[in-house]
């Protein structure tokens, strides 16, 4: 089998489903995103990217029923989970929304406590229903239990291949309060999010910027975003980061 590498070939995505397809063939194996805790480093390939997201979009369009013009709560910081919530979503058509319950609301399920990081927790909001919840553990889950059913556990079943796309350029994609951005708007903003290896501050970034570098950028430009969660940079001294975002 040949490895394609290096930036997507071919004309630039228009929707967020194009961008999947191409970004994954041309990453590979290679990094898209790497997070840094103070415990641990964590990091994902393309291939593994584009995988949770269609595992994710089968969890959301069977069990959930999102399509074009639904809405996904994410209230959790950038990690590669929240990259796959996103791309999940938008595949199916669906907007994210950063700072409120959706449809079905995806949060993190971790405390300070659990872990040494600095960074807290974004609010839970224990009315929302469906929830789902994310965490810093290996798989994805919360390192500690949590009442609610964790994404990538409940995902991970589901088939390797995507459900029929359901993306479009004109498509709300991302809500972050009065601000909007559709799918074609998101992809424009990542290809000018500078060149090189990107890093994300989890506690300083702004999260629609965040979330953009995280889920979309490597898949778009074909380069590496690492995020920081609870450490300094100097901790990302060895990631080769060229543009701070």
């Amino acid at each position: 089998m040949v490895q394609l590498t290096g930036r997507p070939q071919g004309s630039d995505p228009v929707d967020t489903a194009q961008a999947v397809r191409a970004g994954a063939s041309a990453l590979g194996h290679r990094p898209a995103v790497t997070v840094l805790h103070a415990f641990a480093r964590y990091e994902q390939s393309g291939a593994s990217l584009a995988n949770w997201a269609a595992k994710g979009a089968h969890l959301l369009e069977l069990d959930h029923f999102i399509g074009p013009g639904s809405r996904v709560g994410l209230l959790a910081p950038p990690c590669w989970t929240t990259a796959s919530v996103a791309l999940a979503s938008w595949w199916l058509g669906a907007a994210v929304v950063l700072d409120a319950p959706g449809e079905v609301t995806v949060v993190n399920g971790d405390t300070p406590a659990q872990h040494d990081t600095s960074a807290a927790p974004p609010p839970r909001w224990p009315d929302a229903d469906p929830m789902l919840v994310v965490g810093d553990g290996l798989d994805g889950a919360p390192l500690g239990a949590d009442a609610q059913p964790a994404w990538t556990r409940q995902a991970q079943p589901l088939p390797d291949h995507p459900p029929v796309a359901q993306a479009g350029a004109d498509l709300l994609a991302l809500v972050v309060g009065e601000r909007h951005w559709t799918q074609g708007e998101l992809l424009a903003l990542v290809r000018d999010l500078g060149h090189g290896t990107a890093g994300v501050d989890a506690a300083e970034t702004e999260p629609a910027i965040a979330l953009a570098a995280t889920a979309l950028r490597p898949l778009v430009t074909g380069e590496p975003t690492v995020v920081l969660r609870g450490v300094d940079r100097a901790a990302a001294a060895q990631e080769r980061v060229s543009v701070w975002l």
